[in-house]
Parts: structure tokens; sequence; C-alpha cells
């Protein structure tokens, strides 16, 4: 349940790689799920021949009141992005931070941050580990479901959530400004790097040349982005995972930090 409250949606086989013992595996996954399932904490949808398993409404509050992680108010199930055909997009996420390794209560999938009345961006996951290294990463997803021209309007939301500021005290009355995103991610030296994963193709070379046009159309972006294609990720163990950079470089970032706080 509690990897349901952090990933949202995923199937039987993704579960069991993350709460079973290598000896145990998918069946016992499955068993477990039927039971809560007949506590009503836990349901699925269909994707295809497969069961999409997400939380109930009556599971969230149970991990709600457990305490281990915090969840958001008015969250989704994730039963209503199944119904929307948004299983795809969705378990494609949740495979990502499944092999990513690590706590998996680190991650929250949808994560809405606000830059403005008008404008927000929605990260499809952020990993957030206060107290760690780099203390948060955000991660998205593209199945070449999305335009160049949308998906380098979002990392263009990502760099005016970068940029954006508030006045600090009640009301603003103090007169000096803090970046926005400061409030939510304290302890990151720079802002958060932005991990863009290219799928909905198996061919690695088209992958590599979308890449390629997305940083050609976002050059000169004022934030980290680095990109890697899914078939790649999935091919092996995340400690092998390499990137590639098509924003700002970390010492162009560092540089940037260090202008804003002089």
């Amino acid at each position: 349940m509690l990897t349901l409250s952090r990933v949202r949606i995923a199937t039987a086989t993704q579960l069991a790689a993350v709460v079973t013992n290598s000896g145990l595996g998918v069946g016992y996954a499955l068993r477990g799920l039927r039971d809560l399932r007949a506590l009503g904490l836990v349901d699925h949808g269909q994707h295809g021949r497969e069961k999409v398993w997400h939380l109930t409404a009556a599971g969230q509050r149970a991990v709600a009141e457990g305490g281990d992680v915090v969840m958001r108010p008015h969250a989704a199930t994730g039963e209503r992005a199944i119904a929307a055909g948004l299983a795809p997009h969705g378990l494609a996420v949740t495979d990502v931070i499944v092999r990513w390794g690590g706590p998996i209560l680190d991650w929250e999938v949808e994560v809405d941050h606000t830059i403005d009345k008008v404008r927000r961006v929605v990260a499809d996951a952020v990993l957030y580990r206060p107290g760690r290294g780099a203390e948060a990463e955000f991660l998205e997803l593209d199945r070449f479901t999305m335009s160049l021209s949308r998906l380098a309007l979002k990392l263009r939301a990502y760099e005016a959530y970068s940029q954006a500021t508030f006045f600090e005290g009640e009301r603003g009355t103090i007169g000096s400004t803090k970046s926005l995103w400061r409030q939510r991610y304290p302890d990151s030296p720079v802002f958060p790097v932005v991990r863009l994963v290219l799928g909905g193709s198996d061919d690695v070379d088209v992958l590599d040349r979308r890449a390629k046009a997305l940083e050609r159309r976002i050059q000169g972006i004022g934030l980290r982005v680095d990109v890697a294609a899914l078939p790649r990720l999935l091919d092996r163990p995340s400690h092998e995972w390499t990137w590639r950079p098509i924003g700002q470089s970390e010492e162009e970032a560092q540089a940037r930090a260090r202008r804003r706080s002089a």
C-alpha cells in the first residue's frame, strides 16, 4: 500500500520488484493484493490483459493514518487515470521509479508546482530526499505522445518555476525576495535537475534524434536537463544508467545560484 501511495498505479510485477524478496515473486504480491482488495483498500483496472492496481479512497486514508508518508489532500487514487486510458504513461513512470532503486518512499508522482496565479508545472514524478546529496530530482517521461513544441514548453515552464520569486514577510511587507522553489526544496544548493526519459519507440536511434531536436528547441534554457532513452534504461541496472545533458551544465547552474544569492 505504501508503494501504491508513491507511484499511484502499478502492476503486480512492478509491485513485486519493490516489496518482495527474490525468492517470493509475483504470486506473493498478487495474494497480498487480493487480500487488500477484499478489505476495500486497493482495487484494479484493466490495461490490455494486465490488471493495474491502485489504492482506493479508504486505502489512501489508511496510509495517511499510518503516518509513514504524507498524503496530499484530494490526491487522485489512479482509478480515473486508468479509465481515461492513461495507464501506459503511468506504468512507464512506475517502471522507471522501480528500476531507479533506492527507497520507494522518496518518490511522489504528479507533483504540482505553482508558479503564479495562472502558471504551474506538474512533474510526472519527484525524487525527494532532503539531507542526502542532491535533495530533489524531477522526472519527466515522454512516450512520443507530446509534440516537440509542447515538450519544450513544459521544460520552459520548469525554467519559469526556477526563476519565480516571492516577497518575504506578512503580505510581502519586508520587501526582500526569495526564490519560490526554495520554499519547497530548501536544502538543494541549485535548482533540481530535470531527468527527461524518452520512450514510445524501441528504436534508440529515433529517440536520440528526438533528443537532439529538442536540444535545439531549448537552446539557452536556464536549467539542467538530462535526457535518456527509455529502452536503454530498461536494459541495464540503474547504477549503469547514463544521461546526456541538453540544458545548462552543472557549473553554469552553480554560477547562476551564486549570482542570485549575491
